[in-house]
């Protein structure tokens, strides 16, 4: 009995400046709240970087450059490789007056990968979206030449939407 007495006073005790390795076991909330409110101060920070990074999707910038030099290792992409020039453009291209023979069905030099499965997963909506943007382009543009034609396609994989799928662009 006289040792739980003991160990309950010991317990019951704060610690003084002078003595750092005495711990106190007083009101071990107080640390809770404290290291709460540290892991707090974190959150509002990415928080507000995510909020940041939201706004300017909205407004269209180009503020993912951005983002991606605060990081200090490059994203690692899993998704499925995209080949730009699919089949679609590519019959285009065949048929285009001053680009026919320069480029081919996916061709190796125009390929990027998806930061995940569920941002590239076979042909979906925004994949036959953008092939129609390009074809339209090229149909539009009969004279273009390779530097204006990669140009375009730079422009597009440059935008938002695509480098939140693609971060390293192609």
């Amino acid at each position: 009995m006289f040792a739980s007495l003991l160990v309950l006073l010991l317990t019951q005790l704060p610690s003084t400046p002078n003595e750092p390795s005495v711990e106190c076991l007083c009101d071990p909330e107080a640390r809770v709240v404290d290291a709460t409110m540290e892991v707090m101060k974190y959150v509002e920070q990415f928080s507000a970087r995510n909020s940041e990074v939201e706004k300017a999707i909205r407004k269209g910038d180009d503020i993912l450059q951005d983002v991606a030099s605060d990081c200090s290792e490059p994203i690692q992409c899993t998704g499925q490789l995209h080949h730009i020039i699919s089949r679609l453009i590519a019959k285009a291209l065949a048929t285009h007056r001053t680009l026919k023979g320069q480029y081919k069905e996916r061709d190796p030099r125009f390929v990027s990968r998806a930061v995940d499965e569920k941002a590239h997963c076979g042909y979906q909506q925004w994949h036959r979206d953008v092939d129609a943007e390009v074809v339209e382009w090229l149909k539009r543009n009969r004279d273009a030449t390779t530097k204006e034609f990669e140009a375009h396609l730079r422009e597009i994989y440059n935008r938002p939407d695509m480098l939140a799928r693609f971060p390293h662009g192609f």
